[in-house]
């Protein structure tokens, strides 16, 4: 067996270079934070539009979809650099929290006649929770 020899020099310029790359790598996957901490906005500001602002459902539906389109485009071009299985696991929390919402939180606060905006904000901030973890997640090394 052949034995590796490094001089004290050698081997502090390779760890100091280690080190090097995994801050570039850290960098290179700063924008999937944006990327998460964006898509959980939209979704919140979907659902307030439509229960708090009283929009009109489909044209701030158009709108979620318009900007999620465009991150969603943005960051499948960066995948390369995302941390691994992010984008596979934002869009698991983003179709939960679309079926959170608009299957059980917005049903049964109109059956119960919730008419506070709070119950409303309360309600988005429980169904965006998904995609907020996701953002916990990506921080992690």
């Amino acid at each position: 067996m052949s034995q590796n020899n490094f001089t004290f020099d050698d081997a502090s310029s390779r760890v100091a270079e280690g080190r090097r790359i995994g801050a570039r790598a850290r960098r290179a996957a700063l924008w999937f934070r944006w990327f998460v901490a964006l898509q959980a906005a939209f979704a919140l500001a979907f659902t307030l539009a439509i229960d708090v602002f009283r929009a009109p459902y489909w044209i701030a539906f158009a709108l979620l979809l318009l900007a999620s389109a465009f991150l969603w485009t943005t960051a499948f071009r960066h995948r390369l650099s995302a941390p691994r299985h992010g984008l596979r696991n934002t869009g698991i929390a983003v179709a939960t929290w679309f079926a959170l919402y608009t299957l059980m939180l917005d049903p049964s606060l109109q059956l119960v006649g919730a008419s506070s905006p709070w119950w409303w904000v309360l309600a988005g901030t429980v169904a965006v929770s998904p995609i907020a973890a996701c953002l916990w997640a990506s921080s992690r090394r």
